[in-house]
C-alpha cells in the first residue's frame, strides 16, 4: 500500500512519507542508509510548495467579519447606555442650575478626583427624621 490517504489521488499523495515503515522493508534495501530507503519516487524532483492563499483569503475575511460584529454589538451598547442615562444626566443639568455649570461642577470634581482633595461630607439625617420634620413645619403652618 502506498499512503493511508484515500481521500487523495496517488498522483497527489507525498509518497516520500508513506506508512512504509523501516520494518517491513525487503532485505536489500537495508544497506541503503536511513535517508535512502525513504528516497523519493519522483527522481529527486520536489514539487513546489502550494500557497494557500484562498485558505489565508478565507481567514482574512472570517477576521475582519469578527471584528465588524464587534464593532456594532459594541456600539448598540454603547447606543443603550447612553439612552438609559440620559434622565440622570438631566436631572444632574435641573439640580446644577444649568449645562454650564453642570459641566463646571464634573471638571471640577474630576480635578479634586485627580489631585486627591475630598470633599467634607454633609451630615445627612436619615428619610424618617426628615418626613417627621416636614410633617411638623406643615402642621405648623396650617394652623395659622
Amino acid at each position: 500500500m502506498i499512503g493511508s490517504n484515500f481521500d487523495t489521488p496517488i498522483m497527489y499523495q507525498d509518497l516520500a512519507n508513506s506508512t512504509m515503515g523501516p520494518l517491513n522493508m525487503p532485505f536489500g534495501m537495508y544497506g541503503a542508509g536511513l535517508y535512502g530507503a525513504y528516497s523519493s519516487y519522483l527522481g529527486g524532483v520536489q514539487l513546489p510548495r502550494q500557497l494557500d492563499q484562498d485558505k489565508f483569503q478565507t481567514m482574512q475575511k472570517k477576521e475582519n467579519e469578527g471584528k465588524k460584529t464587534m464593532k456594532i454589538a459594541g456600539a448598540a451598547l454603547a447606543i443603550i447606555l447612553a439612552l438609559g442615562g440620559i434622565g440622570r444626566i438631566r436631572k444632574g443639568i435641573k439640580t446644577s442650575g444649568g449645562l454650564t455649570k453642570y459641566l463646571g461642577n464634573k471638571w471640577d470634581g474630576l480635578i479634586n478626583w485627580i489631585k486627591g482633595n475630598k470633599k467634607p461630607k454633609i451630615k445627612k439625617t436619615n428619610w424618617f427624621k426628615r418626613q417627621w420634620q416636614k410633617f411638623k413645619n406643615w402642621s405648623k403652618t396650617s394652623v395659622v
